[in-house]
């Protein structure tokens, strides 16, 4: 089937050849107080399916991120009037006796202590996130602190579901086998809430890098295997669009990954023993910023500064030189895997169905495949040893020291 996205107020259509349909709501929640957006997430899918049964072959679920809440449904694609009525239930208002309300406020701390108690990688992610981006709503725990979550109020959950669960500020994506016509009659048969803008403003937050500055996180351990997380933001001299700039963030992770000249496994791994292993990260977190994440466990007695250090050093001298020639283009030429073969349509009506969910989960407008497909061919190297430059400069680094505490140092 056609794999073209279609976009129409806010209505995002997407065919593959998969037999079940799945249909999501995106609304973005504005970034309340710390983990509010994540309870009103709990209330309001309570409130749509709560007490309702569904049958054993249908799946449902909501999440919050740092910029939107998402539910979703999915069945046969003869369901998909049922999978719109219910979802058309997340623009009511929040109904749910309060004592409900209390007990799901209990479950998200529950949830706050699986994901966070004990587990040191994460308590470190977090508090990496609260320095690296200082000043910006996603700094914030989605989820909150176990004081967030003890004070969150019923009258405001409700207050925030009133301003933002509504039509004009929600997405909608519709995944698999169905057509644009099938979704508009199932929305008509319905009875979906109108649009009383067409084209809502709805895009993620702007983000404003704070001062470069370092801090130095530890997390001392007896029982943990030693290992280092290091992670940096920077701004960009010029903005570049979003999924572009994700193409070269990934072909730059890539190379950085190799033991090719102008990759760090001959430095930190095969020329010295000083990484047992690692893993390199880099990625937009706008036009303007891009991250870098290099998490590693050292080899032998080498300690976790002495492991940053070489790192650093590494990532230096790699940029000073540049990224030869011969290896951008070696490593230039694995990265098909990153794009889906667009001669299959079947393959790329899933890769883009997958695309679609995720910019859109991100509050991002997502391209046409015509544009997708062009992607490739406004890559270059003088752009990846440009950003090569910038993460090894000056930013704003976090770097989290987690086991024994004998070989931070």
């Amino acid at each position: 089937m056609d794999s073209s996205s279609i976009q129409e107020h806010e209505v995002y259509v997407q065919s593959t050849d998969e037999r079940e349909i799945q249909a999501h709501v995106i609304i973005g929640h504005g970034h309340p107080a710390s983990g509010l957006a994540h309870y009103v997430e709990h209330l309001a899918w309570l409130n749509t399916v709560g007490a309702k049964q569904r049958s054993a072959d249908r799946h449902s679920n909501a999440w919050t991120n740092r910029y939107a809440a998402g539910y979703w449904l999915s069945g046969k694609p003869d369901e998909l009037e049922d999978i719109m009525q219910t979802l058309s239930g997340l623009f009511h208002p929040l109904d749910i006796p309060s004592e409900f309300a209390e007990e799901e406020r209990d479950i998200i701390l529950r949830e706050f202590e699986s994901q966070t108690v004990n587990k040191l990688d994460a308590q470190a992610a977090e508090a990496m996130n609260a320095f690296l981006y200082a000043d910006n709503s996603i700094a914030s725990l989605v989820i909150g602190t176990p004081d967030d979550i003890s004070t969150l109020g019923y009258d405001e959950a409700r207050a925030l579901h009133e301003a933002t669960h509504q039509p004009d500020n929600a997405i909608l994506v519709v995944t698999g086998d169905v057509s644009e016509r099938q979704v508009s009659r199932a929305l008509q048969g319905v009875g979906w809430p109108e649009w009383e803008k067409e084209n809502a403003d709805i895009a993620p937050p702007i983000f404003e890098l704070a001062s470069p500055a370092k801090t130095m996180l530890r997390y001392p351990q007896a029982s943990a295997s030693p290992r280092l997380t290091l992670r940096r933001v920077v701004a960009l001299p010029e903005p570049v669009q979003f999924d572009l700039l994700e193409a070269h963030t990934t072909l730059l992770r890539d190379i950085l990954d190799t033991n090719l000249p102008g990759g760090l496994a001959g430095p930190l791994r095969f020329d010295a023993a000083i990484a047992r292993r690692f893993d390199v990260q880099v990625w937009p977190i706008d036009e303007r910023h891009i991250e870098l994440s290099f998490t590693a466990a050292p080899d032998r007695e080498v300690s976790l500064i002495d492991m940053g250090t070489e790192f650093e050093e590494a990532l230096a001298e790699i940029a000073a030189i540049g990224i030869p020639e011969e290896t951008y283009n070696r490593v230039f030429s694995r990265l098909e895997h990153f794009w889906p073969d667009w001669d299959d349509s079947d393959e790329s009506a899933r890769w883009m169905a997958d695309y679609v969910l995720d910019r859109v989960s991100a509050l991002r407008e997502p391209l046409q495949s015509s544009d997708v497909k062009r992607l490739k061919h406004n890559l270059s190297h003088q752009t990846i040893n440009a950003l090569l430059n910038e993460i090894a400069g000056e930013g704003r680094t976090a770097v989290a020291f987690i086991g024994p505490e004998e070989r931070f140092e």
